[in-house]
């Protein structure tokens, strides 16, 4: 499984790397790769939630290796936050406004008894 995972991600980056490095790009080039962009990272997410969910996987690891795995993800998962937030903040107008419906709180509604 493992060396299909890496064959089938290398075979994507090249494809990305095929996509985003072609000029004269039109909006719908653009938007494809964007999407496989997201899609790719959505599978490596998934991958690793998989393993961290596996706890007769994670048990093999020692405390040095997992601080080993810890330290590069948040290194890339940092600058990807803050870009998210910085695009979130530059093109926020663009999204349509959701409303979200208030939290209801004890004695918003009249709180009725359970007859047995």
């Amino acid at each position: 499984m493992s060396e299909r995972w890496i064959k089938e991600s290398e075979e994507l980056l090249g494809r990305m790397k095929t996509l985003s490095s072609k000029e004269k790009r039109d909006r719908l080039e653009t938007l494809n790769s964007i999407r496989l962009a997201l899609n790719i990272l959505e599978r490596s997410i998934h991958g690793w939630r998989h393993w961290y969910g596996n706890l007769s996987l994670m048990s093999q690891f020692s405390l040095e290796e997992l601080t080993a795995m810890e330290g590069p993800l948040e290194k890339h998962v940092r600058p990807f936050i803050e870009y998210d937030i910085e695009a979130t903040k530059k093109w926020k107008d663009k999204f349509p406004q959701i409303r979200v419906p208030r939290e209801r709180r004890r004695g918003d509604e009249e709180i009725r008894g359970i007859y047995i």
